[in-house]
């Protein structure tokens, strides 16, 4: 068994980028995606809410089906599968979300914990050395069936690493659109 960890930061408003986005749409957008998490990964099908009380929330989430051939890598280092694979049950998570105490603290974080596994994924919101809004998503994977330190570990995370840094951009760019729509 090993835990797998991957993770990226992105700006959340780099050079020509419009709209920019404020510290509280991108919250708001990031507590939309505690509760709708289907508005920002494809693949998934529903979510249903079974507690939502002051910061923490515990959800149920149901893939589509056939979601899993030709974007398994994705989904599971985006939308938290079991290990042993791909399955049509539900998968439920708690998810903690501390939002910035202000717009001047510019930090806050989520923490997605998934039932019955050591796996967990945060979503960072920081201040960069400059004042720019970024987001940092962390990735730790629970695999019962590889071997710490085997290749199979290895190559696994290079996949998750490599495909990280586009969870993090694919949120921030969800999020920007729904502002542009008049969505958020």
């Amino acid at each position: 068994m090993t835990i797998i960890y991957a993770a990226a930061t992105v700006y959340v408003n780099p050079p020509g980028e419009t709209p920019v986005l404020s510290l509280e749409q991108l919250w708001k957008g990031l507590e939309l995606k505690v509760r709708k998490p289907q508005l920002f990964i494809p693949v998934i099908e529903s979510c249903k809410v079974l507690s939502d009380e002051n910061e923490s929330v515990e959800r149920e989430v149901l893939f589509k089906a056939g979601s899993f051939t030709s974007i398994i890598h994705l989904v599971d280092l985006i939308a938290h599968i079991s290990p042993s694979g791909p399955t049509s049950d539900p998968v439920v998570e708690t998810i903690t979300h501390l939002p910035p105490v202000s717009s001047e603290a510019k930090s806050g974080v989520e923490t997605f914990a998934m039932k019955g596994s050591q796996s967990k994924v945060l979503n960072i919101v920081s201040e960069g050395p400059e004042g720019e809004l970024m987001l940092t998503f962390t990735f730790e994977w629970e695999h019962k069936d590889i071997e710490k330190g085997s290749e199979k570990e290895r190559e696994k995370q290079k996949g998750y690493q490599s495909t990280a840094p586009k969870a993090a951009a694919g949120t921030v760019k969800a999020i920007r659109e729904m502002i542009r729509k008049g969505e958020l």
